[in-house]
């Protein structure tokens, strides 16, 4: 017997028994997949080709928010692999292929990752699921200390997703020492180059203005108070030189925490806690090793990014896709959020304050924009949709 056993151990070493193992897991993960979203798996008497080209597209979006076999985020040719194991499931028993519909959701969502990959020194947006993550590290430490790197880190960022700041607009390269705006025409005006707590006016309902008094900033855990519904952003120094732009933003309820007037109250008065003079720039943190605030940097943040990224999608902190996330993520962010709610270019290329059409290539490179292309579709034909696969 021991001859056998030899035998069934070599066969288990060659890349061809790997494979298949590889692709037994694959479909096995897919008719999991299926069952736990209570959809239509391949065996059943679901006739419409349709339907399971649709649910088989849902299932390529799931694979790319890293709902795989090793819970990472995968690649074009990993993620072809995948939907060949899966359609296998259906031509294994008899039935077409769903990649044979009319429609074929699948190879939309295909073409966007391979475009996607395409882009040169792009960089990711920061997913739904990275700001949950955000959510959780902001709660813990908030309590513990509400001037910490963390709890800064998530403020900017939550304020960021409105926003869209550049990276030079909020942070800076030394915690020391800021960026001062080089310019002989600059005159006598606040010379931080990012913004400064000045920069932040806030209004009530009515549009009329409340000043950020003692009693409210002194207090480190205070929150947003009911009379303040709006606040003012000033980008004094812009990339393209539109410069002193007021952008007003609205206090929104149904995520608090992710509210843009929330953190940019919390910012504020955090600076003028700290002791920071009013022209000096807002992005501060205080260090108790030191026992001083210090400058939020970009390094930093781009660490703070990356580790979220890790843990939210389970990648290697060694992985160099981690290297996608950055402070320039923030901007990325905003204008997909505006794209995903239906806003118009024109009306993105405004609010975002670009003055190009450059920020189309990130609105038309992304997985969201390939979920919208295949639900825009699904409209028309209508076919059975699984109403709880999560969104990308």
């Amino acid at each position: 017997m021991h001859y056998g056993c030899a035998i069934a151990e070599r066969m288990q070493r060659t890349s061809k028994s790997k494979q298949a193992g590889t692709a037994m897991s694959r479909k096995n993960h897919f008719l999991a997949w299926c069952n736990r979203i209570g959809a239509i798996a391949a065996g059943t008497a679901e006739p419409d080709l349709q339907v399971r080209n649709f649910i088989l597209a849902c299932y390529a979006i799931s694979l790319v928010n890293g709902e795989t076999l090793l819970s990472r985020k995968v690649r074009y040719g990993t993620l072809k692999n995948y939907m060949s194991a899966a359609t296998k499931c259906h031509t294994d028993l008899g039935l077409p292929s769903p990649r044979s519909a009319p429609v074929d959701y699948v190879k939309i969502v295909l073409e966007a990752v391979r475009k996607y990959e395409l882009v040169p020194d792009r960089r990711e947006m920061i997913h739904d699921s990275m700001f949950d993550h955000m959510l959780t590290l902001y709660r813990k430490y908030h309590q513990m200390d509400p001037d910490c790197l963390v709890v800064c880190l998530c403020e900017w960022l939550f304020l960021g997703r409105y926003t869209g700041c550049r990276r030079e607009e909020w942070c800076n390269e030394s915690g020391d020492e800021y960026k001062r705006i080089d310019d002989p025409e600059w005159g006598d005006r606040p010379d931080a180059r990012s913004l400064i707590i000045d920069d932040f006016a806030f209004f009530d309902e009515r549009g009329a203005p409340v000043p950020l008094i003692r009693p409210t900033w002194r207090r480190p855990l205070s929150e947003l108070p009911e009379n303040i519904s709006y606040v003012e952003v000033c980008f004094r120094k812009q990339k393209n030189n539109d410069n002193y732009q007021k952008i007003p933003y609205s206090r929104t309820s149904k995520n608090p925490l992710l509210c843009p007037v929330r953190a940019a109250f919390r910012i504020a008065c955090r600076g003028l806690r700290l002791g920071a003079p009013r022209t000096h720039p807002a992005a501060i943190y205080w260090d108790s090793r030191k026992d001083t605030f210090r400058l939020i940097t970009c390094t930093q943040t781009n660490a703070f990014l990356r580790k979220v990224a890790s843990k939210t999608f389970n990648i290697h902190p060694d992985c160099k896709s981690l290297q996608k996330w950055s402070t320039h993520s923030i901007r990325v962010t905003a204008a997909n959020l505006l794209h995903r709610a239906r806003f118009s270019d024109t009306y993105i290329k405004n609010r975002l304050r670009w003055k190009s059409d450059s920020f189309m290539m990130y609105l038309r490179n992304t997985f969201y924009t390939a979920k919208d292309h295949a639900s825009a579709l699904d409209l028309v034909l209508s076919p059975h949709t699984p109403t709880d696969v999560r969104p990308l």
